[in-house]
């Protein structure tokens, strides 16, 4: 093929990519709608699809007023749907909503598919009146092909593209061969109608129906703008394609008309225009030429006499040659050969290599034209690329080939720039199916760089960043995320990469599993719990998985979920003895030793060397003998000792006494917080005030206001920076010590606060209240993170562990439950209280807890057991306040009007503080254990030192 028109292809390309759009094509339907029920009905549901998709896309800033009364109660729904998923823990929210996105974006395809579908039945009987009017006034078979396209009712979900075709009517008459020889030249048309029949067979192939109408098309009045408007007002439902082309003088023009489903007005392009054809058969003329040159060389150098070559296999070569090389001379000369008339002789590979030309570029565009319809259509990836290597096959590698394809890229950037506003969520998979499409060319730059768009894409859409520009970094931030969902997404992935040359492979599986042994010993353990289910899901044989799981799930407290794991390890390995031992220790935590014991005996049996499970069998034999002793006794020990030590240890507010008293406030003072530099004591009060006072003077340095009932619990954060009120106005405050200013109110709880606590690092902070629920806040945003439910009554208190990954609360039905802070399960209930629990505290090493209760009394418990192990007396009337020293110290304080100083390792009274007349309703120890503070009911404030 002569390359040097190939230029002419590609630059008509680039200017047709400009022409891609639907939407100024878009029709309204809104008169016809209106006359019917049924469409109208369509149209609402279209309507409705929109605004989900627009919330989805933008949920804080939609807005509510676009509800109509038509879609108000679907969209309602939906939304509640959405915002009930938000605060669902075990749900990747934005997953969830990428997910709906997408599946929203294709019921909005189907939507419009189906309203299209029912348009072509309602407006049917007007489109062939039409047709029976342009019959009478001309009787082409055009009209007949149009009313049996109306007429059919095709069961296919998807529509045929009818691609109709105005062949060339090319002129010879002027060419000396057409004289000489007026049999000679090939029918152009018949071998351009032949390569686009072929071309569409194999496009139709890859499951894309087209519907080619070669030879409707053959009046020689029908054409131009004219012919287009006259088939388009009857065939404005059927997707069409014309591809026209138009002889003037020595040049064609060739133009394509274009419309798709429910287009109000069609697409005409002037593709090519004054293609000289003449020219492109003089060049092919002239190619023979040469090759005739160098072949006569190589015979004159067998010994052939040059003279009788030329006589018998010179033909009209000789005379193009010379005419060629006069041509040159003319060059050199400086003369304009463009107004000479050289007239070449052409023969009939000249016209075989004109019809290569006009064939391929007549593919070339309806090709990508297809590829658009079924694209914008129906989400369908591209087929044209696939085929490209077949009709490029005969040319050789260079320039102007590579010119056309990056035209063909760019023409489907210009698509994939539209869909990226209308199918967004799509994105990945759609520049993901262009790749691969891509791979099947020699040059495999095109199909990496679109797989690099579609890793992008992929990274964006779930909110990571796309910075990478490598194809390797890609990846690896690729492997960073991916789970089990994306499998799809991956195996197509890993064949574009395959196509491409590349040997790296992306295994979720193995991803996910290497991923959640990480996030393990970075103690991310939600994060290695999520990956590991990712795995499992992919191979649900996968005992490794199944085990590092359960042990996962030991780490932070939920049992019943690491016993499920191992014993299913065991289901797929029944002599794995650590799965044994590791599942005997889970029993040993929920206190169900006789499990224990037998998965200890089963480990020793596959290996009496285990030491592990030697130990561990004797620990929980001894447990289950104490408890036998007791049960036997039945009575428990009043002050057993929590741990041993070899002497008493000396504490600082063993003799303590009071140094400072003062009136605080005008009603009870319900709660007090020591700030952690030990420097500025908060209180709270029933007169709805929180106070700031120095520690050590008793000066008041700050009133906050702003609360509307009673303060029942103030708390600092960790830094000292924040103080959080809680109150019985159902709200929470949290205050910049700094300023005195409020930073933000959380509201959440139905009903009144009782307690509050900042975690140990300050992010979250938890609050409990008469609604019976605890909820967990992130303090930077103020945004609720979880609500713990399952006590039967009011939250008392609630207390963070010292390490952050547990928290305790007391309710007021008499139960103490431990909660995962993480994943805001509950470990474990605590239960011998016969009255509510007022007061939790857990100790410094956080193995023991400590409660307090309206029943009198003070409780110790082992947390790794859940066992108690002591019951502290002392008092006469209901504990109401507890706190727990750097050193173990443990203050209490009640209705008695008294404080009781406790050993907290071996439950020894230690001393009793009296003073107080209404009741002490708060009490707090200093960091430094140098002062302790007492509140009562009358609003007074005593400092003890």
């Amino acid at each position: 093929m002569v390359l040097k028109f190939l230029k002419t292809i590609s630059k008509a390309v680039a200017e047709a990519a400009n022409f891609v759009t639907l939407k100024k094509y878009a029709k309204s339907t809104n008169i016809v709608t209106t006359k019917n029920p049924v469409l109208a009905k369509r149209k609402e549901n279209i309507q409705l699809e929109k605004l989900k998709l627009e919330y989805i896309q933008n949920q804080d800033n939609f807005d509510l007023e676009k509800l109509s009364q038509d879609n108000s109660q679907e969209l309602q729904a939906f939304i509640q749907i959405a915002e009930t998923t938000r605060l669902e823990t075990n749900i990747d929210f934005p997953r969830w909503l990428l997910e709906q996105e997408k599946a929203i974006q294709i019921e909005l395809l189907k939507q419009n598919y189906e309203l299209q579908r029912e348009l072509v039945a309602y407006q049917r009987e007007t489109s062939l009146q039409i047709i029976e009017e342009q019959k009478r006034l001309e009787n082409s078979p055009i009209w007949l092909v149009a009313a049996d396209i109306l007429n059919s009712d095709p069961e296919e979900k998807i529509l045929p593209l009818r691609v109709f075709f105005a062949p060339p009517k090319l002129v010879f008459d002027r060419l000396e061969a057409a004289n000489n020889y007026p049999n000679f030249f090939p029918n152009i048309e018949l071998t351009l109608a032949d390569g686009l029949r072929q071309f569409f067979r194999n496009y139709a192939a890859q499951g894309r129906e087209i519907d080619f109408l070669a030879g409707a098309w053959v009046s020689k009045s029908f054409h131009s703008e004219a012919s287009i408007k006259a088939l388009f007002g009857v065939l404005k439902s059927q997707p069409t394609l014309v591809l026209e082309s138009e002889v003037n003088g020595n040049y064609l023009n060739f133009r394509i008309a274009y419309w798709s489903l429910g287009w109000s007005k069609y697409r005409y392009d002037p593709i090519i225009s004054r293609l000289p054809y003449q020219d492109i058969l003089y060049e092919s003329a002239k190619l023979r030429a040469r090759r005739w040159l160098a072949i006569r060389s190589k015979l004159i150098a067998t010994g052939e006499k040059g003279k009788k070559i030329d006589e018998l296999y010179g033909g009209n070569n000789l005379i193009n040659l010379k005419k060629l090389q006069r041509e040159q001379k003319f060059r050199k000369a400086g003369i304009d050969i463009s107004e000479l008339d050289m007239n070449y002789i052409v023969n009939q590979k000249d016209f075989e290599e004109l019809g290569k030309f006009l064939t391929l570029y007549h593919c070339i565009f309806a090709g990508l034209v297809a590829d658009e319809y079924f694209l914008f259509e129906y989400n369908l990836p591209p087929i044209l690329p696939e085929l490209l290597p077949d009709l490029i096959k005969n040319l050789p590698e260079s320039p102007e080939v590579d010119e056309m394809m990056e035209a063909v890229i760019f023409y489907y950037q210009k698509i994939y720039q539209y869909l990226e506003i209308q199918r967004s969520a799509w994105m990945p998979e759609l520049t993901l199916d262009l790749a691969q499409s891509l791979a099947n060319l020699q040059n495999k730059v095109w199909a990496i760089t679109q797989i690099e768009h579609s890793l992008k894409y992929w990274l964006k859409s779930r909110g990571l960043s796309s910075d990478p520009d490598k194809l390797i970094l890609l990846l690896e931030a690729i492997e960073s995320v991916v789970k089990a969902e994306d499998l799809e997404y991956v195996n197509k992935l890993n064949q574009c990469l395959t196509a491409i040359g590349e040997t790296r492979q992306l295994n979720i599986m193995e991803i996910c599993y290497k991923r959640a042994v990480s996030n393990f010993k970075q103690e991310d353990y939600l994060g290695a719990i999520s990956d590991f289910d990712h795995a499992i899901k992919l191979n649900q044989n996968w005992g490794e998985a199944y085990y590092n799981r359960g042990f996962v799930y030991g780490k932070i407290g939920q049992y019943q979920a690491a016993i499920n794991d191992f014993t299913q390890a065991l289901q797929i390995n029944e002599n794995w003895v650590d799965a044994y031992n590791k599942r005997g220790d889970t029993f040993n935590q929920l206190g169900q030793y006789e499990q224990a014991i037998a998965d200890y005996q089963q480990a020793l049996k596959l290996q009496p060397d285990c030491e592990d499970a030697r130990r561990n069998l004797g620990i929980v034999q001894g447990v289950v003998a104490e408890i036998k002793r007791q049960q036997q006794e039945e009575i428990k020990p009043v002050s057993p000792p929590v741990q041993k030590t070899s002497k008493q240890q000396k504490h600082k507010l063993e003799n303590c006494v009071v140094t400072n008293e003062f009136q605080a406030h005008s009603e009870g003072v319900s709660c007090l917080a020591i700030s952690p530099d030990g420097q500025i004591l908060a209180s709270g009060s029933y007169d709805d005030t929180i106070k700031l006072w120095q520690l050590s003077t008793g000066e008041e340095i700050s009133t906050f206001t702003g609360h509307s009932d009673d303060v029942e619990s103030v708390a600092f954060n960790p830094n000292g920076e924040i103080l959080a009120s809680g109150s019985y106005d159902h709200t929470i405050k949290l205050w910049q010590l700094s300023t005195g200013k409020k930073i933000r109110t959380l509201r959440g709880h139905s009903n009144d606060i009782e307690s509050l606590a900042f975690s140990p690092n300050g992010q979250i902070l938890a609050s409990g209240g008469d609604d019976n629920q605890i909820k967990l806040w992130q303090v930077s945003t103020g945004n609720e993170l979880h609500t713990l439910t399952g006590h039967s009554q009011r939250v008392w208190s609630v207390a963070f562990s010292n390490d952050g990954q547990m928290l305790a609360s007391g309710s007021g039905d008499n139960t103490i439950k431990i909660w995962h802070l993480a994943t805001g399960q509950e470990i474990k209930t605590l239960r011998g209280h016969s009255g509510y629990v007022s007061a939790v505290a857990f100790s410094t090493d956080g193995e023991i807890l400590v409660s307090g209760s309206d029943d009198n009394t003070i409780k110790l418990w082992q947390l790794s057991t859940g066992l108690e192990v002591a019951t502290l007396t002392g008092h006469d009337k209901s504990i109401w306040c507890l706190a727990v020293s750097p050193d173990d110290t443990l203050l209490s304080g009640g209705a008695d009007n008294m404080m009781k100083i406790w050993q907290l390792s071996t439950g020894l009274e230690m001393g009793t503080l009296t003073g107080h007349a209404l009741g002490v309703l708060a009490v707090a120890i200093s960091p430094a254990e140098d002062f302790l503070v007492s509140g009562d009911g009358d609003g007074c404030i005593r400092v003890w030192r």
